[in-house]
């Protein structure tokens, strides 16, 4: 994966992830806005290692990886059912 910056991840971002043929995932790259398609492409041609499928997504949900139990309480950003 191209080293990004430490800019957060919010709704904006768009990740493509590199799926095998044995389901194993891995991200190729990630943009803080919406890519055009020939900067997929881009990425997609150079990443060429045995991969069968890939997928640009944007996150639905963006949760903190804090093992902290008080992290859980706290509002999250998110829609919400």
């Amino acid at each position: 994966m191209e080293k990004s910056s430490s800019r957060p991840i919010d709704y904006k971002t768009h990740i493509l992830i590199a799926v095998r043929g044995d389901g194993v995932m891995t991200v190729i790259r990630d943009w803080p806005y919406v890519p055009s398609q020939a900067e997929v492409q881009e990425q997609i041609d150079a990443a060429r290692n045995g991969y069968v499928t890939f997928a640009l997504c944007t996150p639905t949900s963006v949760l903190p990886a804090s093992g902290d139990a008080s992290a859980r309480n706290r509002p999250r950003l998110g829609r919400r059912a």
